[in-house]
């Protein structure tokens, strides 16, 4: 997981060093919380999407039903899953969402 810190933050240019006590950032992660909540409130968006965790998910979700979706092993890489088959509960968000257009679609 580093790596991707590192391809986005440069860390390894910047420091710390392996096994440096020194912090990535130099705020908690508490701070880092309310600048989410702050910045979602300004966005107005609500309700439990309007979470880090929220966030999360809405990463999960965005990569699986783009044009061009990542696949599960490297989504499941990225978001820190252990097994790709806790990142398919975000295929099944998908799913949900292509049947409740059928109904639409059929009127049902």
């Amino acid at each position: 997981m580093i790596e991707y810190f590192d391809l986005v933050f440069d860390l390894r240019r910047r420091g710390p060093q392996k096994g440096s006590a020194v912090p990535f950032w130099s705020m908690s992660r508490t701070t880092a919380w309310r600048m989410v909540k702050r910045v979602m409130r300004n966005a107005e968006i609500e309700g439990p999407q309007a979470t880090p965790k929220g966030l999360r998910h809405g990463f999960g979700v965005a990569m699986v039903t783009s044009d061009n979706p990542l696949p599960l092993h490297i989504l499941a890489d990225l978001m820190g899953h252990s097994s790709t088959a806790t990142t398919e509960i975000y295929t099944r968000v998908l799913a949900g969402e292509k049947q409740k257009m059928v109904l639409q679609a059929w009127k049902v």
